[in-house]
């Protein structure tokens, strides 16, 4: 039986006497596409109500998957956790589908999708694609073609993704948001996200890569979330996306040990995460550019050594400041607790 999710709306506009005529009497910004306007012989308006079906298919059609329609954005989901194969993915998007343009395809805790296959979609396109906590392990070459123009945001949150068609990622000229935190890609090329002009949230934290390349020409950015990987140094030129909006850097939780002068877009105002890695300095020549246009570097959990090496902190133009408050040399203490009189014979 062919799902059916009504929405009841009976708006009954009366006319107060004495107060409007037929002609300048409103009609309510709240009445939509979903109530019928009625213009009366008299001239009065009154607001009919009419029961709407959104065009998803035959629920038998797609089951397990779920059409639900939801009525104040107006949009249309799609969504497919309890899916037992990549076989009856595919055949569910053989069915009729009267409307070709869904909002969101979702599904999640599944333990059966491995593989998202090329063309299983069907043509069907979708501008959010949410597969998080699952088993998927696999994107093939154009799995998602039938998203190129529309995907505004693709999570693929918490799965065991190994392989991804990061060649493709030109052609999805809408992304806004591309996440694949907590999987398993052991590379991944930064190349692949350059020109992608509409981004603006990047997450490839929880994996284990090799970043290979430069992060550029991104010009909406406002934050990259690199945290949690196995990267040990920072090249120079390695995040310069062009963006004036670019507000957080996080790169906590690796193993860096050094990061070199020009690593990073100069935003005044940002947030550089270095938290939870191996540093035993800060070196001026990378870090005093940054902290001068009043960036905020985070270097909590690093072993900073606090020698005549970080001296440069402590001068009249008081750049500590910039450093978060929690950072510590390798005894436990407190930078921002040093007594600046220690560096004099610097």
């Amino acid at each position: 039986m062919k799902s059916h999710i009504s929405i009841l709306l009976y708006i009954v506009v009366r006319r107060v006497s004495g107060q409007l005529n037929d002609n300048q009497y409103p009609i309510p910004s709240y009445i939509n596409n979903q109530t019928k306007v009625h213009v009366k012989q008299d001239g009065r308006h009154q607001a009919e109500h009419y029961v709407y079906e959104p065009p998803c298919p035959d629920d038998e059609d797609i089951a397990p998957c779920v059409c639900r329609y939801d009525s104040w954005a107006n949009a249309i989901d799609l969504e497919c956790s309890a899916v037992e194969s990549e076989e009856q993915l595919k055949q569910i998007f053989k069915a009729d589908f009267p409307l070709k343009n869904f909002r969101k395809f979702f599904v999640e805790k599944n333990d059966n999708i491995k593989v998202l296959e090329v063309g299983v979609f069907n043509g069907i396109s979708f501008e959010v694609i949410d597969i998080i906590n699952s088993h998927l392990e696999v994107i093939e070459l154009n799995a998602l073609d039938s998203c190129y123009e529309t995907v505004t945001m693709i999570h693929l949150v918490g799965n065991k993704v190994t392989s991804f068609p990061f060649d493709e990622l030109s052609y999805f000229s809408k992304l806004r948001t591309f996440d694949v935190s907590g999987n398993s890609l052991s590379m991944i090329p930064a190349d692949a996200f350059n020109g992608l002009t509409a981004l603006w949230h990047l997450d490839l934290s929880g994996n284990t890569p090799n970043i290979v390349g430069t992060f550029q020409d991104l010009p909406n950015l406002r934050d990259i979330d690199l945290s949690d990987n196995v990267l040990t140094t920072i090249p120079a030129h390695f995040i310069e996306t062009g963006s004036s909006h670019l507000s957080v850097i996080g790169l906590h939780y690796n193993n860096i040990v050094s990061v070199e002068p020009g690593a990073f877009d100069i935003v005044g105002g940002m947030d550089i995460i270095m938290d939870g890695n191996s540093l035993s300095t800060l070196e001026e020549a990378t870090w005093r550019p940054y902290l001068e246009a009043g960036e905020v570097l985070w270097v909590n959990a690093n072993p900073l050594m606090c020698g005549c090496d970080i001296a440069w902190l402590f001068g009249e133009d008081q750049l500590l400041e910039q450093i978060g408050v929690y950072a510590t040399c390798t005894d436990g203490e407190y930078l921002q607790d040093l007594d600046p009189k220690i560096f004099d014979l610097c």
